[in-house]
């Protein structure tokens, strides 16, 4: 699979160079009769706090499929990828049913935040339409018994576990310090996704001989950081791993700088540390500090050798460098997806289940490096997070190792 659709990218590489692919896919599909296209639907935050996270996975899922259709489409037959709004819990599900019953996509991409997929990815399952979840990292979302339900992305475990890797293995030894006497700080937004990465931090940590670090919860809505970050310099923690959104995230470091005290290493275990907006908006204040989440482009080209050829595309697509690794994975997820129907020869749901159980892609065959082997749930077990730290205003990929582009800094 790698090998064909790394021979499409370079195929495609010096044409599209002259002539930017639309960003509204579904406006640049010439009009067609209903069976010479397969509609597929695309289900993401548009509008609201998570527009801009929505957008950026909505753009690698485009660029996939804007690329498949150039290359011809499939069986003959152009995508048509129509896009739903999921801005909240309750607009995703709506959006998903009314998408299914409007447009009957053979399957949905979605979706880029957990409490996002639960409730849609349970409307497609209801009525029989594949899922493919390609961000969503509780692990909640494929422990519901759902057969038509796959997540390529890796789930909260790999989070938590490779946050307390860096502590250990990263920071303390910087630090000078061993295990046992290294301070880590939890800090996260009481919302589903933080709530749910709680145990799974105190499970790392006893699994690694760490101790439990000490955690502060807040209500994202109302959140005093002034007086989050008093206690926290109180604390005196040598790690702080924060959870957060966007606005937590520039909050937080606002109240860190009035307060003009930091802790000599910060984690970030949420999507908005690894986006270039975020960074933007904290400033200097982000120099050194670790991003978990999906692979950023800066992957090693021994692990992702497609990763630099997505970026010169995006960039002739849209205009501008790719704000995170967000599109990275989700093109690398909607390609695989694509992949996976060649083979099925067809979008027969259960036919292309078959093929999905059947795949066993190592690490290094998706664009991102993934590899493709589902488990249980629908959950792709060669999936994994990484982590990376932002340096001189750019994310360097730091684990895991054969996707490292640079080495760990510890801020001064």
């Amino acid at each position: 699979m790698a090998a064909g659709r790394r021979s499409l990218l370079g195929g495609l590489a010096a044409g599209l160079a002259a002539t930017a692919i639309p960003e509204v896919t579904r406006a640049a599909t010439p009009q067609r009769k209903a069976d010479d296209r397969i509609v597929m639907g695309a289900l993401f935050p548009l509008t609201g706090p998570l527009a801009t996270l929505g957008n950026e996975c909505l753009r690698g899922v485009q660029l996939a499929t804007d690329l498949c259709n150039a290359g011809g489409g499939l069986f003959g037959k152009q995508i048509n990828l129509v896009q739903g709004d999921a801005a909240d819990p309750d607009r995703a599900v709506a959006a998903a049913r009314s998408m299914i019953s409007d447009q009957q996509p053979v399957l949905i991409f979605g979706t880029g935040d957990s409490a996002l997929s639960l409730g849609a990815s349970e409307a497609s399952e209801g009525s029989g339409v594949p899922y493919w979840e390609l961000s969503a990292t509780m692990p909640s979302v494929t422990t519901r018994g759902f057969h038509y339900l796959l997540r390529i992305c890796d789930t909260e475990n790999g989070t938590a576990d490779r946050a307390l890797e860096a502590a250990q293995h990263l920071i303390a030894p910087a630090l000078g310090r061993t295990t046992e006497t290294l301070s880590v700080t939890l800090l996260y937004s009481d919302g589903a996704s933080g709530m749910a990465l709680l145990p799974l931090i105190a499970a790392a940590a006893q699994r690694r001989g760490m101790a439990a670090p000490m955690t502060i919860a807040y209500q994202s809505e109302d959140a005093d950081f002034t007086a989050v970050t008093a206690r926290l310099a109180a604390m005196q923690p040598d790690v702080l791993i924060h959870f957060g959104s966007s606005e937590d995230v520039v909050l937080l470091h606002a109240a860190l700088a009035n307060r003009r005290w930091r802790p000599r290493a910060m984690i970030g275990a949420s999507s908005p540390y690894g986006s270039r907006d975020t960074a933007m908006m904290v400033g200097p204040a982000m120099e050194g500090t670790l991003a978990i989440g999906v692979a950023p482009y800066s992957i090693d080209a021994r692990l992702a050798p497609d990763a630099a050829m997505v970026a010169t595309l995006y960039e002739q697509q849209f205009g501008a460098a790719p704000r995170s690794g967000l599109s990275l994975s989700h093109f690398a997820g909607a390609g695989l997806c694509f992949d996976t129907l060649r083979l099925a020869k067809t979008t027969d749901k259960d036919k292309v289940l078959a093929v999905v159980q059947g795949l066993g892609l190592a690490e290094g065959t998706l664009a991102n490096g993934w590899g493709a082997l589902f488990g249980p749930g629908g959950q792709n077990l060669r999936a994994f997070t990484s982590l990376a730290q932002w340096q001189n205003g750019r994310l360097v990929s730091l684990l895991p190792k054969d996707g490292a582009s640079g080495r760990f800094r510890l801020r001064v």
